[in-house]
């Protein structure tokens, strides 16, 4: 990495260290009438103690893909490994996989593809959400299983309308690559009763990277959810929902395409309040979902190689009490249900394929309870959970050979304790997490097909700082130490346990001044350890840093977004996740991007970009490899796929 570029990173660090920091989004118009709630967000930062809550109607710099792991590439911990221009898979602090546990809407929600064509976040529209919240770390025991790196919810609302009448959005984006975005929202009803439909569309052709070189990387997605609910008092609500979307995408690392990607499902929600002292709430959700996905190479010439049909079909539900035993103690106790099936078909040709039989190959069976309290104490207060799963994995059909672990049932325990100061404008925190984790139907596969690994433990501490000011500051550090962690290792070629190390942490800042601008910085870094091996631990991204500086007048505002990546050169080549493998060591890169906004009354909202304005040429050292590498070995897998190059965009929006 150049050397002019280091120091800009240091200095963003030494700023964010300097300067307190970061300002809500959400918050109210400033005292000069200036809003936020219009501007292109570039970073997201804790407002509080390991969590991030954000909007994801809000436009995103760079412009995000359409499904889940475009958007959360914007706050800080997190990468995305690009494959093509979807489907990409999420690491949060270097880990990757069920490490981080995606939550759709309470439901839990797997793919299906054995390269992960179809992560959890392909599934989701975020602009169809109304609120995305991020719990890093193992901190919450309320989503089992407990997501060892962290938690993500895209979450819906659940209420009906104040007085009877509908209300709505619309938005339509259009970008380079024939980027097309097209999204509704309809809400109508009475206080009583409501009906809300969402739906979307979303496509681009393929894209070309900053040496004009084209990247397969073409994607359409469909998607559709509406819900009927009743709601009886503020507290109380009854919904049935159903959704199902439809895609395909091509990829830059792989030969096959996505020919099918669908997903259908159905959930049933009923909360109550109550009248008792001592009984808060009562919540139950059950839910069915399947994802149904189609990967080939039929439309080649001379094609042999055959096509494949994975299938993924849960059926779960949660029970919760939120109770409240005394004036200063709220206790949240719930039990959780999964029963996951994944099945398989093959065939030589589409007809072939389609007219051939299912044949179950995996299943997972998980029963959970869980406590959760919070309880006022002093100056803050002790937030802490405990978790207890019974988990069974069971091997079907043809993965069901001679010589295999065909079957095993796993008990397993995760818990966590913090405490959280509030001192005036300064929230301190500190928090100890535990949680385990059994091997995944990807990690599974990279272990023959067999249920032989252990499963992965980890203990995590997290401390941190966020101070709430005329301006403000966000600082947040962790030490993970992980016993039995799952390597993907192709040099073996197989998953194996091994220990491992994590520790690093995130910076978050902005600063008002002058009276129409706003600075924002963040800075997040994760140095991983295989211990075992003595060697560093793959596909951990390097040392990053965002400095955004906008300028806000009226109802305009214009923001230029510089983000700087440090080189990495701890590498560990042919190991890593079942996401992607360390391919070698990466130079860094800087990259500009320039945004606007602009607002006329409450119901319009115009917003615009550019991003990589001066077409870099460059990948993220988490990318995966290019096309026509994956038969070289190890040390010359050095072609990676490329980000997109100079990308404009315009984004608008409407609100009735």
């Amino acid at each position: 990495m150049p050397v002019s570029k280091y120091l800009a990173v240091a200095a963003a660090v030494n700023l964010a260290l300097a300067m307190p920091a970061f300002a809500d989004k959400n918050s109210d118009c400033t005292e000069e009438g200036r809003c936020d709630e219009y501007q292109v967000i570039t970073a997201e930062v804790m407002q509080s103690p390991l969590t991030v809550v954000t909007d994801p109607k809000l436009p995103r710099q760079p412009l995000p893909a359409f499904d889940g792991s475009g958007f959360l590439r914007t706050i800080p911990g997190f990468n995305v490994i690009r494959k093509g221009g979807a489907g990409g898979d999420i690491t949060l602090r270097g880990m990757a996989g069920s490490r981080v546990n995606i939550v759709n809407d309470g439901q839990q929600v797997g793919g299906t593809c054995g390269g992960r064509m179809d992560p959890p976040t392909n599934y989701i529209s975020p602009d169809t959400y109304e609120r995305v919240e991020v719990i890093k770390g193992p901190q919450t025991v309320k989503y089992g299983p407990v997501g060892s790196a962290g938690t993500v919810l895209f979450e819906r609302d659940h209420f009906g309308l104040l007085e009877p009448g509908t209300e709505g959005r619309a938005s339509m984006t259009f970008g380079s690559f024939e980027r097309k975005d097209y999204a509704m929202e309809l809400v109508t009803g009475t206080a009583d009763h409501y009906w809300r439909i969402d739906a979307n569309h979303s496509e681009s052709d393929d894209f070309k990277d900053g040496n004009g070189d084209t990247m397969q990387s073409s994607y359409d997605r469909d998607n559709f959810h509406t819900a009927i609910g009743w709601t009886p008092d503020a507290e109380s609500v009854v919904e049935l929902s159903y959704g199902f979307s439809s895609g395909s995408a091509e990829y830059a690392d792989r030969a096959n395409k996505a020919r099918q990607i669908d997903n259908e499902n159905a959930t049933l929600l009923m909360r109550t309040g109550s009248d008792l002292d001592w009984l808060k709430l009562v919540e139950f959700q059950g839910y069915y979902n399947q994802n149904d996905h189609i990967m080939d190479q039929f439309d080649k010439p001379d094609n042999t190689a055959p096509g494949a049909n994975p299938r993924r079909t849960n059926i779960g539900g949660h029970l919760w009490f939120e109770l409240t035993p005394s004036d200063n103690w709220e206790l949240l106790l719930g039990i959780d249900y999964l029963d996951s099936t994944q099945d398989m078909r093959n065939g030589l040709s589409l007809d072939e394929l389609l007219g051939n039989a299912f044949e179950d190959v995996y299943s997972k069976e998980n029963l959970g309870l869980l406590l959760e309290s919070d309880w006022q104490v002093g100056p803050g207060k002790m937030v802490a959970g405990a978790r207890y799963d019974r988990y069974e994995q069971t091997l079907l059909g043809s993965w069901s050979g001679a010589n295999k672990v065909n079957e095993r049932t796993e008990n397993l325990v995760s818990g966590f304790g913090r405490y959280e100061w509030l001192l005036e404008q300064h929230q301190l925190y500190a928090g100890v997490g535990y949680a385990q984790r059994v091997a995944d139907y990807w990690e599974i596969m990279k272990s023959g097909q067999n249920l032989i690994l252990d499963p992965e433990q980890t203990t995590q501490l997290d401390v941190g700082w966020i101070y709430q000011g005329p301006v403000e500051l966000s600082a947040s550090l962790f030490y993970a130490d992980i016993q039995d962690y799952i390597l993907i290792d192709n040099n073996m070629p197989s998953a194996r346990n091994v220990d491992a190390t994590l520790w690093g942490g995130e910076l978050g800042m902005n600063y008002r001044f002058a009276q129409y601008f706003k600075l924002t910085t963040t800075v997040a870094y994760t140095h991983g350890d295989n211990d075992t091996d003595k060697v560093a631990l793959g596909q951990i991204s390097p040392l990053e840093g965002r400095i955004a500086l906008d300028y806000e007048n009226d109802n305009w505002v214009f923001g230029a977004l510089w983000r700087l990546v440090d080189n990495q050169d701890r590498v560990a080549v042919g190991q890593g996740n079942i996401v992607g493998q360390d391919l070698g060591e990466t130079a860094g890169f800087g990259v500009l991007s320039l945004n606007g906004a602009w607002k006329h009354g409450e119901s319009i909202r115009l917003s615009f970009g550019i991003d990589n304005v001066f077409d870099k040429a460059y990948a993220e050292h988490v990318s995966k490899a290019g096309s026509g590498n994956d038969m070289l070995p190890p040390e010359e897998r050095t072609i990676r796929v490329n980000e997109p190059g100079r990308n404009a965009w315009v984004r608008l929006d409407y609100q009735f």
